[in-house]
């Protein structure tokens, strides 16, 4: 966020927008301005559209909005202090560290698929050495580009 620009005029919604409406606006905008299908300039359309996903990132997370909202009032009470930025100060006074980049925990499908995946590779793998075992072959055998 750059100057007086705030996230809610970046993405077009007001103040008491709910995510979805977030949502909708940030879908519509990144389609807009996605450097793979706008029309703008490769570096233009790039700027603004990480602009774009850094508004909705941080307003879809209610903990940040939350910290946004109060900087928004805070700078709107003391207007002489015009070279703040509300986004490092954002950042520099949060106290619980987890709050920015913070990302969900897997679900339980997701560890799932995890357990699976593991298991999958730990079988292949032991069946390998099996399958290598009964044709003759050595485990400590020389690679044949080492023999030349």
């Amino acid at each position: 966020m750059k100057g007086e620009i705030s996230y809610y005029k970046i993405l077009g919604v007001n103040q008491n927008a709910s995510n979805h409406e977030l949502r909708k606006a940030f879908c519509k905008l990144s389609i807009e301005l996605h450097p793979d299908t706008t029309s703008l300039e490769i570096e233009e359309a790039k700027s603004k559209f990480q602009q774009v996903l850094e508004a909705y990132e941080n307003l879809n997370n209610t903990n940040l909005r939350k910290i946004y909202d109060e900087k928004l009032k805070e700078n709107s009470r003391s207007k002489n202090k015009k070279n703040s930025n509300v986004l490092n100060n954002l950042i520099i006074d949060s106290n619980n560290q987890n709050l920015v980049g913070n990302r969900r925990p897997f679900s339980s499908g997701e560890l799932f698929s995890l357990f699976l995946l593991i298991i999958i590779i730990s079988i292949s793998l032991i069946c390998s050495i099996f399958i290598a075992s009964f044709t003759g072959k050595g485990l400590d055998t020389i690679p044949i580009w080492l023999i030349k």
